[in-house]
């Protein structure tokens, strides 16, 4: 196989085994990173790479890979060389893929929100302090999105990356960088992202019931369905993306694990097409149905056709509730998250009835002042107004805001005890809350029912919110009351807030179960991280 070359020194020249007819305007840049000087060792990310540069170049795309090779390893310096240079060579309307394989991180900003890095092989080990050369070492995603996007014309260019990096693996509690992770955000408007896996679910490397494959579980299915559907003109990642989610999530189930690829996809614009259509002639989406029921004759096939061209994402969700095991129910998941990413969500906080006075920021007086006032609190059910639901009875009883405000559940997060619903009178089962909201994808060994990150947590009588990344939370013993983000406050604003704690441990702060098991980290007198401890709490959450 053959691969364009940036210099003899840059990449990899593999030996000529066929040669496919390159297409003009298809460019490919693919990174495989497999050997860290201070991270874990990964055992396919060159495989990956590798094998991905092999399936674009058959489908016509000049690709040029970055691997570790006689030149040496894929540090920063070569990482961004490579990126400059192929990005030199791009044309406005060129239809770009940046593919990679290995380790990510997410690495929390001032403002609590978090970047995505993709790990050179010389980054620094994740530590407390590190937070600085990890950044100057690694790959910002930002980085790369802005150098190639800003060669190419959203008008009639394309760009799509493929992220296979892991995105739930806790690196190093209480360190600057928390999570080895990629972000689940697009990554701007002109960019169509899939990454290998979801928030809460983790891209394996490999497969424990299979050390014979080369690839992991994602890139596996990639290029299966790549290779598959290569001779098939206009198939674009509309029909790839579904296929790939199914698969993937069907073989790491079948190994006892959890893998959830996630597809962002906000440019406003159609797929990326993996094999164009002939000059002047019109690409149709193709959706395979090699799996699926005979759909002429089917009641889901005509629901279908009067959605299919719907950018709502509600229209998706009625399709899924009418056929849960219908033929289209990948394709509808799959344009159920990309709409509900594009779509405008009223904020949380919107969504409840507090004061005015509740959402502003208040001093270390004020808090002070508060905590005097009210010693004991208030459940926070006697002070919220939620707005009227019309839902289930299961979502009565988990007393959410109203359905639209929150995308069906796309960002909600519930924490349960032994399969109950925590702090509330009226409980619902595990599966109740399944069954009522089916984008619930997954369970951690805590028993949380959870979807992609972020949202709202119900623990015991205490109600933690989540927008995005920034932590907010409305607590029990301030009336409802909205606190800013604590996240980079100082030691002292955190003892106004909630007085003394119940007891320290290595400079952490641990409250009690009155105020919420919240465990504080600091880095040089502010808050670093915030985390609940659920262990020292664990007698205190049997009251209900």
């Amino acid at each position: 196989m053959m691969f364009k070359f940036i210099t003899a020194s840059l990449l990899v020249m593999a030996s000529l085994l066929a040669s496919p007819t390159i297409l003009a305007g298809q460019k490919a840049l693919v990174v495989g990173i497999k050997d860290y000087n201070y991270w874990s060792r990964l055992q396919n990310s060159r495989n990956d790479a590798e094998d991905m540069a092999q399936t674009l170049q058959n489908l016509g795309f000049e690709t040029t890979l970055v691997t570790r090779n006689d030149q040496g390893e894929v540090n920063n310096e070569r990482f961004n060389q490579a990126l400059q240079q192929f990005s030199q060579n791009l044309r406005p309307d060129d239809r770009v893929i940046f593919f990679y394989s290995g380790h990510g991180a997410a690495i929390p900003t001032d403002s609590g929100s978090t970047e995505g890095y993709l790990i050179a092989s010389n980054t620094p080990a994740p530590s407390r302090g590190n937070k600085v050369a990890i950044q100057q070492n690694a790959i910002a995603l930002k980085q790369i999105a802005e150098t190639i996007s800003n060669k190419i014309d959203p008008d009639v260019g394309s760009i799509l990356f493929m992220i296979d990096a892991c995105r739930n693996e806790v690196i190093n509690r209480g360190a600057d960088v928390v999570e080895e992770s990629t972000p689940s955000q697009p990554l701007s408007k002109q960019i169509e992202v899939i990454y290998a896996t979801s928030n809460g679910s983790t891209s394996l490397d490999k497969l424990p019931t299979d050390n014979q494959s080369r690839n992991g579980v994602f890139t596996r299915v990639a290029i299966e369905e790549l290779n598959r559907h290569k001779n098939r003109q206009g198939y674009s990642s509309d029909a790839f993306f579904p296929a790939v989610k199914t698969k993937a999530l069907q073989l790491a189930k079948a190994a006892g694990k959890n893998q959830v690829p996630a597809w962002m996809n906000d440019t406003g614009r159609e797929s990326f097409v993996f094999v164009p259509c002939p000059t002047d002639q019109p690409c149709t989406v193709i959706i395979d149905n090699s799996t699926t029921i005979n759909h002429n004759s089917s009641a889901d096939k005509q629901f279908w056709d009067e959605i299919k061209n719907s950018t709502d994402a509600n229209d998706y969700r009625a399709y899924l509730k009418q056929f849960p095991n219908g033929s289209f129910v990948a394709l509808a998941e799959s344009r159920r998250d990309k709409y509900s990413q594009s779509t405008k969500q009223s904020s949380v906080l919107e969504s409840l009835r507090l004061p005015d006075n509740s959402k502003k920021d208040m001093s270390v007086d004020d808090m002070q002042k508060e905590r005097e006032n009210n010693p004991n609190g208030t459940s926070i059910y006697d002070s919220l107004q939620l707005k009227p639901k019309k839902s289930t009875a299961v979502l009565d009883s988990l007393r959410l805001p109203e359905k639209l405000t929150y995308s069906g559940c796309e960002r909600i997060v519930f924490d349960l005890d032994k399969g109950t619903l925590n702090g509330l009178k009226a409980t619902a089962s595990q599966q109740e809350v399944k069954n009522a909201l089916p984008c619930a994808t997954g369970d951690t060994p805590d028993g949380e029912s959870y979807n992609y990150g972020g949202g709202v947590f119900f623990l015991n009588h205490n109600f933690f919110m989540y927008t995005g990344n920034n932590f907010i939370e409305v607590r029990r013993d301030f009336k409802g009351s909205v606190t800013p983000n604590l996240l980079q406050q100082s030691q002292e604003l955190v003892v106004a807030r909630y007085g003394q704690p119940a007891f320290t441990r290595r400079g952490d702060y641990f409250y009690t179960m009155a105020y919420g098991c919240l465990q504080f980290t600091f880095n040089n007198g502010f808050v670093d991280e915030i985390d609940v401890h659920y262990q020292q709490c664990k007698a205190a959450s049997e009251v209900r």
